[in-house]
Parts: C-alpha cells; sequence; structure tokens
C-alpha cells in the first residue's frame, strides 16, 4: 500500500512529466494547447491517478490533487513567466484537479 510520503511524489511527478512530456512531443508552448495532452496525455494521468487510489492506504489518494499545479508550476518555470499571482494560480489550479481526485478515489 502507498502511504503519503510515496503518493504525493507520484502525483507531482506525473504533474511535471504531463507538461514536460507533452511540451517535447507537441512543441506548443502549453501543453493544454497540443490535441496530444487531450487524447494522450490526460488519459495517462488519469491512470496514473487511478492506480494511486487502487494503491493507497487511508487517505493518501487525496494526494492526486498535486497533479494539476505541479504541471502549472512546472509550465510557469519552463516559460520563465512565473508573475506576481503565481501562489493563486497554484490554488485555483488544484481545482482542475478534481478529476484525478474523483478517479482516485473512485479506485
Amino acid at each position: 500500500m502507498l502511504r503519503l510520503a510515496i503518493s504525493l511524489p507520484i502525483a507531482i511527478l506525473t504533474g511535471i512529466g504531463l507538461e514536460l512530456g507533452i511540451y517535447a512531443i507537441s512543441g506548443r508552448r502549453e501543453a493544454w494547447d497540443s490535441p496530444v495532452f487531450w487524447t494522450v496525455g490526460l488519459p495517462v494521468a488519469l491512470i496514473i491517478a487511478l492506480g494511486i487510489g487502487l494503491l493507497s492506504d487511508r487517505r493518501a489518494w487525496l494526494a492526486t490533487i498535486a497533479i494539476a499545479p505541479s504541471q502549472l508550476a512546472t509550465m510557469m518555470v519552463r516559460s520563465g513567466e512565473v508573475g506576481n499571482l503565481w501562489p493563486l494560480a497554484l490554488i485555483l489550479s488544484s481545482l482542475l484537479s478534481a478529476p484525478f481526485v474523483a478517479t482516485a478515489f473512485a479506485g
């Protein structure tokens, strides 16, 4: 069973890998501008979230809330456009993790 100390790094690495992988494949400035993000990237991230949910003990599946914020943080750092509102952007991007959290909960 995965503990939070394991599931959180997996979730963060999923977000980072999602951003950098789609960027490398598509060359788009932001991963979500690419059709590959929607057809390949998100389904893979959802499968990983499901795996975290299936293998986690207790509430460690909640770590999947970090997938979207880690993707956004990676995009901001990679593009060099962090800006002044980055803390708010990271907090609000956790709302975008709702599908990941729901999938992990189902697992």
